[in-house]
């Protein structure tokens, strides 16, 4: 049970990282980025080929924060002059031309077969370098979102042309948040890699970047503490659902579809009796002479 519980904390501190980038993305900005799970994918990859090519695994987190947000900068870039929707398209499309890339190419890390990582030997030690980096970017996030530049962020979030009058160029501003959100990711990435000593294309699913949606959502959009509270009810729930297979005779295949219908039955609870959240976010009232 301590072994259970050890891992179920890891992992639960590890998306929640994700998931804070993400909410500070769509939240605290209004982006819509269907394609999170790709810089999560480059710091896990990141370190598998520091792994596999170079032996010098303490570079894979300088690598991450260094290519997660110039990807992140390429991929975002085309859609300045976009509407939100192409800006959800773009993402979405550019995590499965990575995920594509990483398995059609072995000679990168593995193909299909995927790379081991040097893995965190100690179960302890993983899951306090997990809480670690979660209460890092916990306070990053909430210094961004209580600052002059999480105020503007929220302006665009409520209407770009507003925040344009006021003579912000509202792509720099997104752009900015995009990058560092990336870098989060990134991170959160190379320590999974790290805890789980294997990377592999079927890591790094289209369908986990919705399952970060689905614990944004149920936590409260704009809310960093909610999308800790939801990827802790969805990973859980996920954890729950794995113990189906001692308790019954249900196939692996389909337990995974149960799991994907229960994070589905959730979402639309969310949204009949709590649209706004288990943690709604918080609204403020700033004085503008005296802010």
């Amino acid at each position: 049970m301590i072994d259970f519980t050890i891992y179920a904390v890891t992992m639960i501190a590890v998306w929640a990282v994700v998931a804070v980038s993400l909410n500070l993305q769509f939240g605290l900005t209004g982006l819509v980025n269907f394609g999170q799970i790709l810089p999560f994918a480059i710091g896990a990859y990141a370190a598998a080929i520091m792994s596999v090519h170079v032996g010098s695994w303490w570079l894979a987190p300088l690598v991450a924060v260094i290519c997660a947000p110039a990807l992140g900068i390429l991929v975002v870039w085309p859609a300045r002059r976009l509407a939100q929707d192409y800006w959800a398209l773009i993402t979405l499309g550019a995590a499965e031309i990575f995920r594509l890339i990483m398995l059609n190419f072995p000679s990168i890390a593995g193909g299909i077969d995927g790379a081991t990582v040097q893995r965190i030997g100690n179960p302890l030690a993983a899951m306090l370098a997990a809480l670690s980096l979660l209460v890092l970017v916990l306070a990053a996030a909430q210094r961004i979102a209580s600052g002059p530049f999480g105020r503007m962020l929220r302006v665009i979030r409520e209407d770009e042309t507003l925040a344009a009058t006021l003579g912000r160029d509202v792509f720099s501003f997104q752009l900015r948040i995009s990058a560092v959100t990336w870098m989060i990711a990134a991170l959160a990435g190379v320590l999974y890699a790290h805890i789980v000593g294997y990377v592999a294309p079927t890591s790094f699913m289209v369908t986990d970047t919705f399952i970060i949606w689905t614990a944004i959502i149920l936590g409260g959009s704009g809310s960093n503490l909610g999308a800790i509270l939801g990827t802790a009810a969805i990973q859980l729930t996920g954890l729950a659902t794995r113990f189906a297979a001692q308790w019954t005779a249900l196939p692996a295949d389909l337990l995974a579809n149960l799991r994907l219908a229960a994070f589905g039955l959730i979402l639309v609870l969310v949204f009949l009796y709590r649209p706004h959240g288990l943690l709604p976010e918080r609204k403020r009232v700033v004085d503008a002479q005296h802010p």
